[in-house]
């Protein structure tokens, strides 16, 4: 990989966005982000002065233009979204988002010699399968995200046609530092190392769960590899676990057996699938990329984390 490159990266305050630009950084890359006026920028600690920000709403054409100008990207990172969270309801929000800013985004690029953009996709795109998905398998979206979303990575298969270095890495259940404290890892973390009971529900929904450093190697991977462009690739593991599994893998690490979680505490979602785990073989057999950490290591390195963090927000209090 380029020992520096100029890197812009749309949905840089969210979880998967702000891990990249914190290893894109250590990296020493020259790091430029899309920044939402109004975007809570806590998961961006640290980072002032060693990036540059740019103000833009992707719904905003003309602010993402200036923004591609003055950056001048070799590689682009689209992760900016919206309606991944149950409170994210409003529809016209979600497709202004998701679809027109992506399409904002492909025009802003437009005239510009960028050597790839990476887009995230969401595995919610496929909707329930019967086995593991594949990354060719046939979008079948059930909620207004998982629409939009799916709409924007043909958007981007229309771009890659086109002849432009477009690839989109569909993400499963991504987990690990900067996750949002209300999400079920950070949750049940924080409830544990506070010797509480989390609430939570029966568990039994089938998750395929990958640590988020885990996503950003490849991202990087997808940016870099000669025969990238055009494909759909999947960060995931290949390896189902339910809700309950990571529950306990948390307990078990984070508890010292002192945590009995409340299950049941808490309602399940509607409309979970009976299965829900990726096929990673055509993203290995194509980049050679794996998951290198399994639940226990994710969860072991989120506890780190997260101690560090309430350790460094204890001394400056």
């Amino acid at each position: 990989m380029p020992s520096r490159e100029r890197v812009l990266i749309s949905g840089a305050s969210g979880f998967i966005g702000a891990c990249l630009a914190h290893d894109l950084v250590a990296e020493g890359h020259d790091v430029h982000l899309i920044l939402r006026p109004e975007a809570k920028t806590w998961r961006l600690a640290g980072l002032q002065g060693r990036c540059t920000a740019h103000a833009a709403d992707l719904c905003d054409a003309d602010a993402l233009r200036r923004a591609v100008a003055a950056c001048r990207p070799d590689v682009v990172y689209h992760l900016a979204a919206h309606g991944a969270y149950p409170s994210q309801r409003d529809r016209a929000a979600i497709f202004a988002t998701n679809l027109a800013g992506t399409a904002n985004l492909l025009d802003a690029l437009d005239g510009h010699d960028y050597r790839a953009l990476v887009h995230t996709g969401s595995s919610s795109e496929y909707g329930h399968k019967a086995g593991p998905v594949r990354e060719d398998d046939r979008p079948e979206p059930r909620s207004d995200y998982a629409v939009a979303k799916a709409a924007a990575t043909l958007l981007c298969q229309a771009e890659a046609h086109r002849g432009r270095p477009v690839t989109t890495v569909r993400v499963f259940s991504a987990y690990g530092p900067w996750e949002g404290p209300s999400r079920l890892v950070p949750y049940v973390v924080g409830c544990c190392l506070r010797g509480q009971p989390p609430r939570v529900t029966a568990g039994r929904q089938p998750r395929d769960f990958i640590y988020v450093a885990d996503v950003v190697d490849l991202l990087k991977v997808a940016a870099h590899h000669p025969q990238a462009p055009g494909q759909i690739l999947h960060a995931g593991t290949a390896r189902q676990h339910t809700v309950r599994d990571m529950i306990e893998t948390i307990v078990a690490v984070c508890g010292g057996g002192r945590v009995r979680p409340d299950y049941g505490g808490a309602p399940a979602r509607p409309d979970e699938p009976a299965t829900w785990v990726a096929s990673i073989a055509h993203t290995t057999a194509l980049t050679g990329w794996r998951p290198r950490h399994d639940l226990s290591a994710g969860i072991r390195l989120t506890r780190d984390w997260t101690l560090a963090r309430s350790t460094a927000a204890a001394a400056v209090d």
